[in-house]
């Protein structure tokens, strides 16, 4: 009995041993079960987190996912659109959302002409003709001016016309495209040298007719802006005079739309003058490469743009000197008969100043 009491205690403590053997194991089992599912956890949130943040730190800005806004630019291919071509170049109307339809024209009467004709809703254009265009009843906004060069405008003649100072264009013809800047510049010049514009004889002539003219005698001088004046001094050399007066008058490029326009698309304004400052500020930071691509755009040699570079101002503007131009400009029109004797234009009502004042209020300069 003591053997078997033995065995059965023995055998006792080993059924408990054996019982809390199991229980051990099982606990030890779900311990180390919790321990790995804990350790999962932290792994999978680790991951997610670093998912998040390699997710933020690549993220790309927002876009708009509106259809771009499509306007139609005319503009003419000369140095007035200098801070166009950058600006299409570069890509800058498309990073304000804007489908720009170029629209170019030889010089900036005809752009002006597609805009009233309803076949462009912007175009680029001196002050001459907007003054024309007012003048003529049209409503007409100018947005900015884009461009300034006291050296834009010259009088060319030819040496062995007996032509070698603006006094001696006295009883001349002279080819110039009438209403533009540059018969404002050439009756200002022939004033300035005491010749009357009734002293002379006005052929209306186009840029692109301007050398073939001079070459074949039918005028013995011609008024013109860049890049005639450029391609006129590659072609002539020698032969050709050029007659500036950097006091008399500065070329200026204006941005216009109709009224209509400027009222229902206030906002498409905006871009496109945001667009038109990017292009001032990269024209500043890159000035070669600037001059690379405007080369290209004017078809002229650098070292030719290199002679006005420096009297070229590309800024974004509204300045009280553009109403003082506009009045001088109406005042000579009337004096020569190419307007009516009507009352002068108010042109503050003409100046759409609320677009940029929104987008670079420094660069308003006009005085209401």
């Amino acid at each position: 009995m003591n053997a078997v009491g033995t065995t059965a205690v023995a055998r006792e403590p080993g059924l408990f041993s054996c019982e809390l053997t199991f229980d051990r194991g099982e606990t030890m089992a779900a311990e180390k079960r919790n321990h790995l599912t804990m350790t999962l956890v932290c792994y999978l949130s680790l991951l997610a987190l670093l998912t998040l943040t390699f997710a933020a730190c690549g993220e790309k800005p927002e876009q708009s996912t509106a259809a771009p806004e499509k306007i139609t630019i005319a503009y003419p291919t000369s140095a007035l659109s200098m801070l166009y071509q950058i600006a299409s170049e570069k890509g800058f109307f498309k990073a304000q959302n804007l489908d720009v339809t170029a629209q170019p024209h030889e010089f900036g009467k005809p752009a002006l002409q597609s805009l009233l004709e309803g076949k462009a809703d912007l175009a680029i254009v001196a002050d001459t003709p907007v003054m024309m265009a007012i003048a003529g009843g049209r409503n007409i906004n100018i947005i900015a001016v884009i461009f300034t060069s006291n050296r834009g405008n010259a009088v060319v003649a030819l040496k062995d016309r007996g032509i070698s100072a603006p006094a001696d264009l006295e009883r001349r013809t002279i080819g110039v495209p009438l209403g533009t800047t540059a018969d404002f510049f050439l009756d200002s010049l022939l004033t300035t040298h005491g010749v009357k514009r009734s002293q002379v004889v006005i052929a209306d002539i186009k840029p692109g007719e301007m050398l073939d003219a001079l070459q074949q005698g039918k005028v013995d001088a011609v008024s013109a802006w860049n890049p005639t004046l450029m391609q006129l001094r590659r072609r002539l050399g020698d032969r050709g005079v050029f007659f500036f007066d950097e006091a008399i008058y500065s070329d200026v490029a204006c941005v216009v739309a109709e009224g209509s326009f400027v009222k229902s698309r206030p906002q498409s304004i905006e871009k496109l003058l945001q667009a038109f400052i990017e292009a001032e500020a990269f024209v500043k930071a890159n000035p070669d490469e600037s001059k690379r691509l405007i080369t290209g755009f004017l078809n002229t040699e650098k070292e030719l743009l290199d002679e006005i570079w420096n009297a070229t101002d590309l800024r974004v503007s509204l300045d009280q000197s553009l109403i003082v131009d506009l009045e001088d400009q109406t005042r000579w029109a009337q004096e020569n008969g190419l307007i009516g004797h009507q009352d002068m234009p108010n042109y503050l009502d003409y100046i759409y100043v609320d677009g940029l004042q929104s987008v670079k209020p420094e660069a308003v300069g006009i005085i209401r």
